[in-house]
């Protein structure tokens, strides 16, 4: 009965795009300043950004502060040769620091928020035997949204904490129809609907500043577990026989990202017209959960009459889904350098350029069992300056800044090598690099 395998099909469609992504500021940063210092911020951030590095620093700012920026990453990678085609990213980044002042007690408040520029939320499953680049291919296509407030109890010190939102999907299909053994007695409609949830996570920093040169910083950014569920049910009925039908309930759940517990340790040191910030971030990867999705699927066949029974069809009642794997997952230490200097300082602007590097280790293990979850090794070298414009009076009482940067990752080969000799996947070659960009427009007011 193809018309019925083709509407169990559909039923499986809604399972296999049930895998959800998280934002891509892990993964690329946020604001083309911080990204320009290779992310080592966390003890001299000032702008919107701190709304993720560190959300002490926004009590450091002078003044009011809008942030407008975009981003865009090209991926190359590869595995056993072939181009994996993972999609690029663009997104639009704002950003709004607002500080005020009770007295001599200073606080601030911020918000940053990252949208992609195609599409709300992008969502795929995620198959034990179907290979592929779990950080880099659905994980950046979602929505970033943070809030934080921080305080200025003393000229030395800054505190700042807030929530950070994410928005795991709960999804449904609806199948009725009637499916017959020639296509022209099939006729199914369905129904398709879904509903991004908001979970949230803390996030708090401090930052030190005991000499005008130096500065320290620690901030943490607590776990969190995007959970995505799917339902799909059918009610179909045979043509030809009035009382049979088939009845199929499906219910999938998926732990479809974990954002680990990050501890952040960084300090910046400025001498003259250089700046120098070196951040050490620990990252709890060694609990997380498995990706792949509990399913469980139920059939019925309505039989009053007896005809199937007749027929000698008989339909198991439950079908064993997907059940979790362990990922087997460790902890990471991230460290980022970072070097800027002003290189230009005249009456109408000043130029400042920067650089970085970042290292980041695989927490994946090598894939040598039943999952295909790629992951490499990553090293990344990133370039930028600022032009900053600050006499625009009386145009504006402030200043305008346009920052930009560009970065080059470059992921070394890897091999997974298979325990089983028959395995259906077989051995895993993978590689690759990654190219991005992004500009920022900064308007401050004094």
């Amino acid at each position: 009965m193809r018309s019925l395998a083709r509407i169990a099909i559909l039923a499986l469609v809604a399972l296999m795009e049930s895998r959800a992504a998280a934002s891509p500021v892990d993964t690329i940063g946020l604001g083309s300043r911080s990204i320009g210092r290779a992310g080592a911020v966390t003890a001299d951030v000032e702008d919107s950004s701190a709304n993720y590095y560190n959300p002490a620093g926004l009590a450091r700012s002078q003044g009011l502060r809008l942030d407008f920026g975009y981003v865009r990453l090209h991926s190359d990678l590869s595995i056993n040769g072939e181009d994996s085609n993972v999609e690029p990213l663009g997104a639009i980044q704002v950003g709004l620091v607002a500080p005020g002042q009770f007295g001599k007690f200073r606080f601030a408040f911020g918000l940053a928020l990252l949208l992609n520029d195609q599409r709300m939320s992008r969502t795929r499953t995620a198959i034990a035997d179907r290979p592929r680049w779990e950080l880099y291919d659905t994980r950046m296509h979602k929505v970033f949204l943070a809030t934080n407030l921080a305080i200025r109890p003393f000229d030395w010190l800054v505190l700042g904490g807030g929530i950070t939102f994410q928005a795991p999907s709960d999804l449904a299909l609806r199948l009725e129809g009637t499916a017959g053994l020639l296509p022209s007695a099939a006729r199914a409609e369905h129904m398709f609907t879904g509903d991004l949830k908001s979970i949230r996570y803390p996030q708090v920093g401090l930052q030190l500043l005991p000499h005008e040169r130096l500065s320290i910083g620690l901030s943490y950014r607590g776990k969190f577990l995007l959970q995505n569920t799917v339902r799909a049910d059918a009610d179909v009925g045979l043509a030809g026989f009035a009382d049979l039908g088939l009845v199929l309930d499906l219910l999938s759940v998926s732990r479809s990202h974990y954002g680990p517990h990050q501890v952040t340790a960084g300090f910046a040191y400025a001498h003259g017209p250089l700046r120098a910030s070196f951040d050490l971030t620990w990252m709890d990867w060694s609990k997380h959960p498995s990706l792949i999705s509990d399913d469980t699927i139920d059939l019925d066949l309505v039989d009053p009459s007896g005809v199937a029974a007749g027929l000698g069809i008989v339909i198991p009642e439950e079908i064993r889904g997907n059940r979790a794997i362990p990922m087997g997952m460790k902890d990471t230490f991230v460290p980022r350098f970072s070097l800027e200097g002003r290189v230009f300082d005249g009456e109408l602007a000043e130029v400042r350029v920067r650089g970085g590097y970042v290292f980041e280790r695989s927490p994946f293990p090598a894939q040598r069992g039943l999952t295909n979850f790629v992951d490499n090794d990553r090293h990344t070298i990133v370039v930028g300056g600022e032009v900053t414009f600050d006499r625009l009076e009386p145009l504006i009482r402030g200043s305008v800044d346009l920052a930009f940067h560009f970065f080059y990752a470059h992921l070394p080969e890897r091999l997974h090598e298979k325990i089983s000799l028959v395995d259906p996947v077989g051995d895993l070659v993978s590689r690759g690099h990654q190219l991005g960009f992004g500009t920022q427009l900064t308007v401050s007011f004094r």
